[in-house]
């Protein structure tokens, strides 16, 4: 049975990138199978099929899970190592011993079997899957380390740019905002997200929130209001404490 699916669903070598979709076209292509007579018998293999169920044993009541457990020690960030894959944990699992349930999914769990957090099982090429909240949950309540951490600097250019302008009470609520928009998303909605609230200079955290809202839930973004008398033109504010040391650079460092 393992050779004849082999040979005539499996061959010539397959790319599998999404296994759910394609366990559905298997299970198509199989039950189509029955539909012919039999090599030998004449007879169609649907009908061969529904005398042998005659003879079934009962099977059992509760389904069998396909599932594979393996204990694994956790690097100092935190990534576990599964099939020469790496799987992200939590900083506080660094170097820890870890549960791995291997499916098509990867569950981590602790020695208690308490969920850590869930991945999708990677193939093929890709070799690492990371998942931000539960470092940047930790990151929130210790901001002034954050540029010193290892996961500082796989953070998009743009999110470490705008996160060295913020005061430490922004940097905070940006921190929580995104252990919360990376539970569901990757970093492609926040990305935009930073662009668009960022096209007049700093913006908030309350409006990098309400933009990405507005692009998850399809409503577009919004024109701003044009006024109808003149507008005065203003010179472009900076933020921050650069334009000092410029200053005293340009007077040898006299105050």
């Amino acid at each position: 049975m393992v050779k004849y699916v082999r040979n005539n669903f499996l061959l010539p070598e397959l790319t599998i990138l999404d296994l759910e979709s394609f366990n559905g076209s298997l299970w198509e292509k199989a039950e189509n199978d029955r539909l012919r007579p039999h090599y030998q018998k004449g007879t169609l293999i649907t009908e061969l099929y529904m005398e042998d169920k005659e003879h079934f044993l009962q099977l059992p009541a509760k389904e069998f899970e396909c599932v594979r457990d393996e204990q694994v020690k956790a690097d100092k960030y935190g990534y576990i190592r599964v099939e020469n894959k790496l799987y992200s944990t939590s900083p506080r699992f660094a170097k820890q011993i870890v549960l791995a349930r291997i499916y098509k999914e990867i569950d981590i769990l602790t020695e208690d079997h308490e969920l850590i957090i869930q991945h999708e099982r990677l193939y093929g090429k890709e070799q690492k899957s990371m998942k931000w909240h539960p470092y940047l949950t930790l990151m929130s309540k210790r901001q002034t380390a954050l540029k010193y951490t290892d996961f500082y600097e796989k953070l998009p250019i743009e999110w470490q740019e705008y996160l060295s302008n913020c005061t430490v009470q922004e940097k905070r609520e940006a921190l929580q905002l995104l252990s919360v928009l990376l539970k569901e998303h990757d970093f492609k909605v926040p990305m935009r997200a930073l662009q668009i609230a960022s096209e007049h200079g700093h913006t908030s955290v309350e409006s990098i929130k309400q933009v990405f809202y507005q692009l998850i839930n399809g409503r577009g973004i919004r024109n701003p209001l044009q006024p109808k008398g003149n507008v005065p033109s203003m010179p472009e504010a900076t933020r921050g404490l650069k334009h000092y040391d410029r200053f005293f650079e340009s007077t040898g460092g006299e105050k």
